[in-house]
Order: C-alpha cells, then structure tokens, then sequence
C-alpha cells in the first residue's frame, strides 16, 4: 500500500505514461495493473489535460480500464471542450480572414497553433483560453485597429485602469470576437515585459518564422526551435514554475510533444542555453528539460548538464508533489524574498491599492454567515 505522498508522486507517473508522446515510458496499464482512476482524473482535470486523456485512451482502445463514472465525465469533457475549440477556430479563421484582407499576416503562437488542420492528431482536446498572435509584416496597434472596425473590442466590465496598463504590456487588451465565442491577444513582444527581450525577441521569430496555407489564408508559425524556447520560458519564467516549485503538467507535455518530432533533433540547445545563461533565464530551461525526462523518459540534449541549481529545483518540485502540505510556506518564503524587489517598483503600489480595494468591496458584498 502506497503512502499518500507516493501515491501522489505514483499519479504524475502514471498520467504521463498514459500520455507519453513519444513512446519512451513503460505502459501504466501493463500486466492488469489497477490504476488509482480517480486521482488520475483530479490530476488530469487539475493539469488541463483530462480531454486528451479521453482521446488516447479512446484511441488505444483502453477506456475498458477506467470506472463508469470516470469514463462518463472524461467523454464530457471531452466533447464540450471539442465544441469549444470549433467554436475558437471560427474566430481563428475569421481573425485571420480579416487580417488578410488588409495586408497584415498574424504569426499563430502556443495553442492557437492547434487549431491549425495537420498541427495536432487531436485538436479538439487541446484546453485554451484565448488566441495568442504576433504580427509577421505589421505592429500590434495596427491589427488592432483593424480588428476593432470589424467590430472586435475589450470586455464591457474590464478595469479601465488595466486597460491603460496594456499600453506597457507586451500584447494589447484582449479584444473579443463579436460573436463572444472566443478572444485575441495581439502581441508587441513574444515574452513578458517582465523578462528579457533578448530571450526571444519578435524579430527573430519573424526571421525564422515558416509560412502556412490554411484554405487561401496567409498565416506563419514560429520555427521548432522558437515554439520549444516560448513553451519553455513562458511557463517556467512568466508564469513563476520555476520560482515556485509548480510544474502544469499541461506546458511539460506540449514541451515533450515538440521534442519528439524529427525535427527537433537539429535544436542547438547547448548554444541556446549558453546564451540564455548570460540573461539568468538557462537554469529555469535546464530544470524543464529535467521534468521532461523525469515525466517521459526523454533523454537530455546532446552536451546538455543540468547543473546543481537545475537538479535542486527539480528536487523541490517532486518534494512539493509529495508533500503538498509545505507548498503555502514555500509561497510565502517566494513572496518574502519578492517584497524588496517589489518595494522598489513605483507601479507596484497603485496595482496594491486597487487589489486591497477590490478584495475590501467583494468582502463588504459577500453575504454574511
């Protein structure tokens, strides 16, 4: 009988090996094994991963192993997030089409690029919130102006103050299709304003960019290489995993995915990662590439060494997983070690202000008891 740390740690397993892109891990369901159905789909579900989990168990013909009640609520999500994503590759397809139409070519970035026909074997499972484009032959302010005389706009309730801020962001507002069913975000930069540029800046992604035909609509895709280091730098940096020791299982997945195509094998990473030592950024890549090969069995690169601060980081991680009681006193030691960095930005303090505020009015509105 598993203790509830390795039983977690045995889920993360598990899941990936149900999972695996490219068919290094050994079969979790071999031998008759009896998986624990249910934290796998709190897992799956947790991790945005429960509609693709639906679709490979389907496809391997394996959905015989899992509960009724798991298989059921699988299939539904699966199916409401297929209708989903056909209802964001309209907006795709229209964004796009309108674009076109005055000269501008958007560059589909992360999981827009799904939605493209022969991207994915399984397009209606990837989860997604919006439409990340950059511009491959214009800037951000001009599509937007073109999508908002086609009648695209900002949600009605959002902040005007937010709103402001996104003429310092590296995309513009959000700006929502009319029909409602989906947004865009136009990029001015690849990669937060937070991080720098010179991680992975738009114009060589412009440089490397390779042009797609999608039923006469003239679009780009970043190069491999460009849509490994933005998976990459987007979760581990932007998104704080690898300040705080929390991994989506979700982003290492789509990562393995890349990996495992052919083309991968060309990536320099020993360069790459050379020069993303000098900016700081080469141990938060080293300890992804770590997870990976935890998670899916995908060896390092060529003349890749994590490296003692990858390898430590990576120890935190699987500590958390298995200890998920210690995960607030990790947040608060992140947040303590934040606060002077934060003490001497003059932006942080509005942006306080305005969070006090609104937490003070949503309690004064919540019902008592």
């Amino acid at each position: 009988m598993l203790s509830s740390g390795a039983a977690r740690m045995a889920s993360w397993h598990d899941l990936a090996g149900l999972l695996d892109p490219g068919g290094q891990c050994a079969d979790p369901l071999a031998g008759g094994r009896v998986l624990d159905w249910h934290h796998l789909y709190a897992l799956a579900t947790n991790h945005l991963v429960a509609p693709l989990l639906y679709a490979v168990l389907e496809g391997r013909g394996r959905l015989d192993a899992v509960p009724e009640d798991v298989r059921v609520a699988l299939a539904e999500l699966h199916r409401l997030n297929a209708a989903r994503n056909a209802g964001l590759r309209a907006v795709l397809r229209d964004t796009v089409q309108i674009l076109n139409a005055a000269g501008i070519e958007p560059i589909l970035l992360k999981g827009a690029i799904a939605l493209l026909p022969g991207q994915s074997a399984h397009v209606g499972t990837r989860m997604m919130s919006d439409l990340d484009l950059a511009l491959f032959n214009a800037e951000a302010e001009q599509a937007e102006t073109v999508l908002r005389t086609a009648g695209y706009a900002n949600v009605d309730n959002l902040d005007p103050a937010r709103c402001t801020a996104h003429s310092h962001h590296h995309h513009v507002a959000p700006l929502f299709h009319p029909s409602g069913d989906g947004y865009v975000e136009l990029h001015r930069a690849i990669l937060s304003a937070r991080m720098p540029a010179e991680a992975l800046p738009l114009v060589r992604v412009r440089a490397a960019a390779e042009p797609i035909e999608w039923d006469g609509l003239r679009l780009w895709v970043p190069s491999l290489e460009h849509r490994l280091l933005h998976n990459a730098l987007h979760h581990q940096v932007a998104d704080g995993a690898y300040r705080s020791d929390r991994r989506n299982l979700r982003q290492i997945l789509e990562f393995a995915q890349l990996r495992a195509l052919p083309a991968a094998a060309a990536v320099d990473w020993r360069t790459r990662l050379f020069e993303l030592d000098r900016l700081g950024l080469g141990a938060a890549v080293r300890v992804y590439l770590l997870t990976g090969h935890r998670l899916f069995g995908q060896p390092l690169p060529v003349g890749v060494s994590p490296g003692f601060a990858a390898r430590w980081a990576e120890r935190r991680f699987w500590f958390l997983v298995k200890h998920p009681g210690w995960l607030p006193f990790r947040d608060y030691a992140v947040r303590l070690r934040n606060l002077p960095r934060r003490l001497a930005t003059p932006s942080w303090y509005p942006a306080k202000v305005r969070y006090l505020r609104r937490t003070w009015v949503s309690g004064r509105r919540a019902p008592n008891g």
